[in-house]
């Protein structure tokens, strides 16, 4: 296992153990689990709705169909504006990595930051020594 793969299994690690992330998991569980059991709610209702109607077929088809079109229109202006916010998302993260990458490249051009940089790179390298040997101590 070479170091970049040591330091990848280690961010993982890290970031699956961070309670903010835990946390941010469970929500986006619970917020699934609350459109599923709309959706089926939904579902569930307007099947009743039909079988218990005192309106005839006709009538009902008409009426589902009308309303169905209704919320196809709905979910193409949520589709259109999930799309722009993704873009949005996209474009923000863009800058916040050049900007990153500019201010890297600054530093690397630097007699400073080159020094920075080694010291962390022999840190890690020390680190990953010691995994790969068992030299690890107890830090607790």
């Amino acid at each position: 296992m070479n170091l970049r793969e040591l330091q990848e299994k280690f961010n993982t690690i890290k970031r699956r153990m961070d309670p903010e992330t835990i946390e941010r998991e469970k929500r986006i569980e619970r917020k699934k689990g609350m459109i599923r059991g709309f959706a089926l709610g939904s579902v569930i209702a307007g099947i009743t709705a039909l079988l218990l109607s005192p309106d005839n077929g006709e009538n009902n088809r008409k009426r589902a169909k009308e309303e169905l079109e209704k919320v196809k229109d709905i979910l193409k202006t949520n589709i259109a504006r999930g799309g722009e916010r993704i873009i949005q998302v996209y474009e923000d993260a863009r800058e916040i990595i050049d900007d990153k990458k500019d201010m890297l490249t600054e530093r690397l051009k630097t007699d400073d930051g080159m020094n920075v940089l080694e010291e962390d790179f022999e840190e890690t390298e020390e680190d990953s020594d010691e995994v790969e040997y068992g030299e690890t101590e107890d830090r607790h």
